[in-house]
């Protein structure tokens, strides 16, 4: 289960969540959280017009052309319709910014927020636009064209940053002030476009062909049913920074994503396995329904055991991890404590809808999507403003979304669990208890640091980490959940190698 295939893949998102977190300490400590919170709402502001962009086809598309329709066609479709949902996005964050200034005479918490927004739109574009390529490596399993440009963007962009805050910690940042927050945009844009043009290159010659009307209709007929969910999903996303920004400030703005970036660790780790769940799947669907639910269940211990070890950390530890990027975050330390939570339920959660993906049923994983980001978006206006139209509401602030985010997860977790054994006839056992006992040991170490040690310094902080990592793995190699070969093999297969 632990493929080579993703062995590139998992080089790649090693080294690019360690720089990311280098970078995110040098911005977050030198560079403000200020200025950190103003870029985090552009990004949110941006991101919550990406709706558009979507639509359910990125789906659609990995389905297809892991099949066995015709991908030339397929191909020449799908690029159709990514440039002109491009188009519809930028004219839909162009439009909106003018609205809110001029016609509205609506301003901002500060007037660079406006050029930030505008500034991060090509970042938004280039990332509409990945998909087309990563998608076609994807089908064919090609995790070395999936992870080479990936790192390559990751080191141009963590890099820069890096120096920017190395140039403010010597207070050589002059009297740029503000600006920052619309250089830091720029440079997202111009690392995501390096990013796009190395997939491009990667891929030559791209044999595209013709779109056709009846691939047009073949792609809307399937994407349709997930449009509307996946286009809510991204509103998600996005709708607590933009909420908490208005009521709470820059400075919690940025801590929200903040926690959001620190626990993306999760999904990063599970990101070499879960790529290539859905081709597999689709390529898999004659099997027996047992043995599917035997691999399902697999997939669904390997996300459980590679996640709540790095949940226990961030839920025990949040004071002191926040911390080491800014003291203005130790009041949002219970935060990343409920976010690492909805984090763990999400990452279980993955194989299930994918799994009613493959098997046709999305319009199914439409409907349960749906319910949960009804549940997150209610919950955000209910728990996060301190008022709304005179009456008084939760005044939780970040903690309030990082409540509605977790809430929402363990309602979709429960739903898509019980939605898929219908649909697969079976009673899929779980095996999240067994790794909840494995892990007791390194939560009573993780919750006596805390209390005793209290490891404010990284001199300390890291050891520990460090320590109850090596212990989880010890208790999962002794309660047969991974083997020491299985290992071997990981360390052995790290280096990505250009026949992967």
């Amino acid at each position: 289960m632990f493929s080579n295939k993703s062995s590139a893949v998992l080089f790649q998102t090693i080294i690019s969540s360690l720089l990311g977190y280098i970078s995110l300490f040098f911005i977050n400590r030198y560079v403000g959280t200020v200025y950190w919170g103003y870029l985090s709402y552009a990004i949110a502001f941006g991101g919550l017009f990406s709706i558009v962009t979507d639509f359910g086809f990125n789906t659609a598309h990995l389905k297809f052309i892991s099949g066995e329709s015709d991908k030339r066609e397929d191909m020449g479709t799908y690029l159709l319709i990514k440039i002109v949902l491009n188009v519809i996005y930028i004219g839909l964050v162009v439009g909106s910014l003018l609205f809110w200034t001029y016609a509205l005479r609506r301003g901002f918490q500060n007037p660079i927020e406006f050029w930030a927004i505008i500034s991060i739109i090509p970042y938004f574009s280039f990332i509409n636009m990945i998909p087309f390529f990563n998608s076609y490596f994807r089908s064919t399993m090609q995790s070395y064209k999936i992870a080479v440009p990936r790192l390559i963007e990751s080191v141009f962009r963590n890099g820069i940053f890096i120096v920017i805050g190395v140039i403010y910690f010597l207070g050589r940042e002059g009297t740029i002030g503000a600006s920052i927050t619309v250089l830091l945009a720029l440079i997202y844009g111009l690392a995501y476009f390096i990013y796009m043009f190395i997939l491009y290159l990667f891929g030559r010659p791209w044999d595209i062909g013709k779109a056709s009307m009846t691939s047009i209709k073949k792609y809307i007929k399937f994407a349709l049913p997930l449009a509307f969910a996946t286009s809510l999903g991204i509103v998600n996303g996005n709708i607590d920074k933009i909420i908490v920004q208005f009521f709470w400030g820059a400075v919690a703005t940025g801590a929200l994503y903040t926690d959001q970036k620190l626990v993306s660790i999760i999904g990063s780790l599970l990101g070499p396995i879960s790529m290539f769940i859905l081709p597999m799947l689709v390529r898999d669907l004659g099997d027996d329904k047992l043995v599917r639910d035997k691999k399902i269940i697999e997939y669904e211990r390997i996300m459980s055991l590679i996640s709540a070890p790095f949940a226990l950390i961030f839920f025990f530890l949040s004071p002191f991890i926040l911390n080491l990027y800014n003291g203005r975050y130790l009041m949002y330390a219970t935060s990343l404590s409920i976010i690492s939570v909805g984090t763990y339920i999400g990452a279980i959660t993955g194989p299930f809808s994918t799994a009613i993906i493959a098997r046709g049923r999305q319009q199914l994983v439409a409907w349960i999507s749906m319910v949960g980001i009804f549940v997150n978006i209610a919950l955000n206006i209910i728990l996060i403003p301190t008022e709304l139209f005179g009456i008084r509401l939760g005044s939780l602030g970040v903690e309030g979304a990082t409540i509605s985010f977790t809430v929402s997860a363990l309602v979709v977790y429960i739903l898509y669990k019980e939605i898929y054994r219908r649909v697969n006839d079976t009673r899929t056992r779980s095996v999240t208890l067994k790794h909840i006992f494995i892990s007791l040991p390194t939560g009573i170490i993780l919750l006596l640091s805390a209390v005793y040690i209290k490891p404010y310094s990284f001199v300390l902080l890291f050891p520990i980490i460090l320590s109850v990592l090596l212990i989880y793995t010890g208790m999962s190699i002794a309660f047969n959940e991974i083997s020491i070969k299985q290992i071997k093999e990981i360390i052995s297969n790290l280096i990505p190698r250009k026949n992967n």
